[in-house]
């Protein structure tokens, strides 16, 4: 259905079309794919490398749109091959990295050598045959009939595209055109889940697909009363001692069960200190009633970019957790749903963290200085300067001058750094911030869950990025998580760490 389109996409970059075979060796043209490491969609983008090409944030992300994302890989490719001259170079740099293949070119010179025999931390098994892996995908997709005999392929689906010119609560959208919102949902992957729960609009200016039966005049008189000025703002509340889902809901004047629902907090609705709920608004309260088949978000009950792998079994010092902590599980003494105070998260035996403590993620401190005023945050995991500044919409050179950092400098997590405040406040950035961190659990725990925790022995050698990216295979967000006070850059052998067992969720589940 999408191979003509992705085939005139590469030619209009003045690219060889076969390289649409690429996307079968990134995800077998998976619209839904997601690694454990944050990669989406049928190009497999990283969310860095995507936002250079697309829109990714906690309302859109382009990356699951695989037209938007297959214009996004002709132009990186484009790029490799500008830089490197050779495709076999340059497609393997889609995998390695056009830093990492241009320092391989250096040392190696040819891509013949490279593949003999560079070596290197990251070019392994993954990234040396990922040229391979693409002759093959091409090889045998060019000539099916061999392998496979006659195919019935599906047919190119015809749509109508719309450019929204305000924001649009997607319930009114649905009511008004007399489409179902799953038929909206499936036609726009790239409207994030928050829009289909009724906690964001579908936003400004970005290009709606619809059945190509509904002509753009039915389309835009259907909207243009639908228009709203503004996006809709996230709220949430950290869950401090004493707290109950009951007494947090009538602080914030919604209904105990919206809350339940909008957080999946389950039956006994058990929440703990230092989760970051959110609390539901009118239209995601409404969309649940309407449209019970829709999931809710359960950030703490959910569960990669392509995780890089040879095939090989491996071995790992573990000791597997024999018993449950007592904290993390729901209480059996009669006490009325709701009511039940708030535990300490203690992890264990597939309870995570529903979120990062909203605390972790506030403007700790705030001052003035020449009329300017600043604000004091700590490094989370997964932030760099490039987020603070996008949120704060200054450049990072501002922020390094602000800390007195040189480019070589490194945020490390728990580093507190200061940041330039506009004159509205720290609330537009604390908002950011806090969707940034629900974006990525959110999309992992909806592909992804725990399914046992293990506890892994550190040895000689052992550095943050072979624990995450091979040894444990497990995001460094999710392994801090399990191991708040650790500090992942002094690893001592000996030591012991605790982390979750990670299963892919069965599609429908």
């Amino acid at each position: 259905a999408y191979i003509k389109e992705f085939r005139d996409i590469f030619s209009s970059h003045g690219l060889p079309p076969d390289l649409v075979f690429l996307a079968c060796v990134e995800s077998s043209f998976d619209v839904r794919a997601y690694s454990k490491f944050g990669a989406a969609g049928i190009w497999q983008f990283t969310r860095d490398t995507g936002r250079l090409f697309m829109e990714i944030d906690y309302v859109v992300d382009q990356r699951r749109d695989p037209f938007v994302a297959t214009d996004a890989a002709a132009r990186l490719l484009k790029k490799n091959y500008a830089r490197l001259r050779e495709w076999p170079s340059a497609i393997t740099a889609y995998n390695h990295g056009l830093a990492g293949m241009l320092r391989a070119k250096k040392k190696k010179g040819s891509y013949e050598a490279i593949f003999n025999s560079y070596t290197s931390r990251s070019f392994r098994f993954a990234s040396r045959n990922f040229y391979s892996e693409f002759l093959a995908a091409r090889q045998v997709a060019k000539a099916y009939k061999t392998h496979f005999g006659d195919l019935s392929f599906d047919k190119p689906v015809r749509t109508t595209r719309f450019t929204t010119k305000g924001y649009v609560p997607v319930t009114a959208l649905s009511d008004a055109l007399g489409l179902h919102i799953n038929e909206l949902k499936s036609m726009n992957p790239a409207l994030r889940p928050p829009v289909f729960k009724g906690q964001k609009y579908i936003p400004k200016g970005f290009q709606l697909k619809f059945p190509g039966r509904i002509s753009p005049a039915t389309i835009g008189q259907a909207l243009s009363g639908l228009y709203r000025d503004r996006q809709k703002p996230s709220r949430f509340h950290r869950v401090r001692k004493g707290d109950t889902a009951g007494a947090i809901a009538r602080t914030h004047g919604v209904g105990l069960r919206d809350l339940v629902l909008a957080n999946g907090l389950g039956k006994k609705a058990l929440i703990y200190i230092g989760q970051n709920l959110r609390i539901p608004v009118r239209e995601e309260i409404i969309m649940a009633k309407k449209h019970p088949s829709l999931p809710a978000s359960a950030p703490g009950k959910k569960g990669p970019s392509r995780s890089p792998g040879n095939g090989i079994k491996k071995s790992r010092s573990v000791h597997k957790t024999k018993s449950p902590n007592k904290a993390t599980q729901p209480l059996e003494n009669g006490t009325p749903t709701g009511l039940i105070p708030a535990k300490e998260p203690l992890p264990r035996s597939g309870a995570v963290y529903s979120a990062i403590p909203l605390d972790d993620l506030k403007v700790t401190k705030t001052s003035k200085r020449d009329n300017a005023s600043f604000g004091i945050i700590k490094v989370a995991a997964e932030e760099t300067l490039g987020h603070y500044a996008d949120w704060l919409k200054i450049s990072t050179s501002r922020l390094r001058s602000v800390n007195r950092m040189t480019k070589e400098k490194r945020l490390s997590i728990g580093q507190t750094i200061k940041i330039p405040l506009p004159s509205s406040g720290s609330a537009a950035f604390e908002e950011q911030r806090n969707e940034f961190h629900r974006e990525i659990e959110e999309d992992f725990f909806e592909s992804f869950m725990v399914s046992e925790e293990q506890t892994y022995e550190v040895k000689n050698g052992d550095s943050l990025w072979l624990l995450c990216s091979s040894k444990l295979e497990v995001p460094f967000w999710l392994l801090k998580k399990y191991n708040p006070v650790t500090d992942f850059h002094s690893l001592t052998p000996g030591q012991k760490i605790r982390y979750p067992v990670i299963t892919k969720k069965v599609r429908g589940l």
